[in-house]
């Protein structure tokens, strides 16, 4: 089980050295990410041009874990 669970916007600030990378860097081993927001971050990868394959080369060097199930509860 991962500690961490990105966004896209986390996942986008690392990808493009942006403010706060180096603080993600710091949890890609213990981190996740949503189908959601891996969709959001390669859809905003493929916006700016980046080829369909270097996409996926870079992505697969992170070594993420994808989060298919959010376990969440409602309080009332």
């Amino acid at each position: 089980m991962s500690d961490y669970v990105l966004d896209a916007s986390a996942l986008l600030a690392l990808l493009n050295a942006e403010k706060g990378a180096d603080l993600v860097q710091g949890l890609l081993a213990d981190a996740a990410i949503s189908t959601v927001n891996l969709v959001e971050a390669v859809t905003r990868l493929s916006a700016v041009g980046m080829p369909e394959n270097e996409i996926q080369g870079t992505l697969s060097l992170l070594g993420l874990v994808l989060q298919r199930k959010v376990a969440w509860s409602v309080q009332a």
